[in-house]
């Protein structure tokens, strides 16, 4: 009898701090995005009238700067700059 209320009790300490990683990775995620795009941008000037949205997508449109942008972030999470700088590096700069 008594394990009944014990697992409703865990259940309910439990569910919470699943939901609550979520959000806090998806402004993990953001933070992470507007690095990269802050970084490329010193590699890339976009023009004036581009906006990030824009920029990014321009970047992106290009398979091996996915790749790249995917292993600058991995780079980020992992906290190691030299892979994240050398994949930085390796962004080729779309025609503005």
């Amino acid at each position: 009898m008594k394990t009944a209320p014990l697992l409703c009790l865990l259940a309910c300490m439990t569910v919470p701090a699943a939901f609550a990683s979520t959000p806090l990775k998806g402004l993990q995620f953001e933070a992470q995005k507007q690095q990269v795009m802050k970084d490329v941008k010193k590699t890339c000037t976009p023009s004036k009238n581009l906006s990030d949205t824009d920029f990014g997508n321009k970047i992106l449109a290009n398979e091996e700067n996915k790749m790249h942008v995917r292993d600058a972030t991995i780079a980020l999470e992992r906290n190691n700059q030299k892979n994240y700088w050398d994949a930085i590096g390796q962004i080729q700069c779309p025609d503005m």
